[in-house]
């Protein structure tokens, strides 16, 4: 079975139109995410969805008018996958734009959901090419993503052993406090709803004050090839009530900090692993 999610869209516009809405920062920011430069062979980039969301990714080749590829990652931490658009002409003022997102860790649901994402940007494409004008997204409700880890003695759903990655903090009984740490310095959540099964999964609800409602986040750990895949996922951001600069600066600050859990985890899993980890 192939390895690639491939999604085809027919835009109104030919290839010489589409190319730039590709490749040039200033038209990518208009339907997809925002690039941190130019797209080059061979050096890194990043993408950024304005919410905390983002990808570092490297290009390795491009055909002018026809070709765009490179390697991405998640968060920073994600699996990496490759993807390929694919230009072609379509007849008078149209083009043919294929994406082929290959990753042979995903599972079929994630296969689904990943073609449904695709669907969704490219149909964003085609809108800002006929209407010129922006076509984001808004605020995502979830936050979520993966870290590959390799097999070995760590237990990073294990317990105390996740309070060595997870910013969670006692209250000298129990779990009771999520921590936020980023560039204004560290805020705290109340945990609740707390409910560990160790080595599988962990589950939580964090309350934001002034709402009505808490985000619930599960962890999970299950085996992936040679080792293990750690993810999570933190629902609940669109419906908090809050006023839409805070909201998104919230899952701003939220998202950096599972981004650094994840990786303290992966790090501490190495570690464990020893050589070759």
């Amino acid at each position: 079975m192939s390895d690639a999610v491939r999604v085809t869209v027919r835009l109104p516009a030919p290839p010489a139109r589409v190319w730039p809405a590709l490749t040039e920062p200033a038209r990518v920011a208009q339907w997809f995410g925002d690039l941190a430069g130019p797209l080059t062979i061979g050096e890194d980039n990043r993408l950024d969805f304005d919410d905390g969301d983002f990808f570092t990714l490297r290009p390795t080749a491009l055909v002018p008018g026809r070709t765009v590829e490179f390697v991405w990652r998640f968060l920073g931490v994600g699996e990496r996958q490759r993807v390929v658009w694919t230009l072609e002409a379509a007849g008078p003022g149209a083009a043919l734009l294929t994406v082929a997102d290959h990753d042979d860790t995903r599972t079929p649901a994630e296969a689904g959901q990943l073609h449904e994402g695709w669907t969704d940007f490219l149909a964003r494409l085609a809108r800002h090419l006929r209407t010129g004008h922006g076509a984001r997204y808004a605020l995502r409700d979830d936050i979520d993503g993966t870290v590959g880890l390799p097999a070995g003695p760590y237990r990073p759903l294990a317990y105390p052993t996740l309070l060595d990655w997870l910013p969670v903090a006692e209250d000298g009984f129990r779990p009771a406090w999520f921590f936020v740490v980023d560039d204004e310095g560290p805020r705290r959540f109340a945990l609740r709803e707390w409910e560990l099964s160790e080595d599988e999964e962990l589950t939580f609800t964090v309350a934001v004050p002034g709402t009505a409602r808490a985000p619930a986040a599960r962890v999970a750990l299950a085996p992936a090839g040679a080792g293990l895949r750690l993810s999570f996922a933190h629902r609940g951001w669109t419906a908090l009530g809050l006023p839409d600069g805070r909201a998104q600066e919230l899952r701003r600050r939220f998202t950096a900090t599972w981004v650094a859990s994840l990786a303290a985890a992966r790090d501490r899993a190495r570690a464990a692993a020893g050589p070759g980890g």
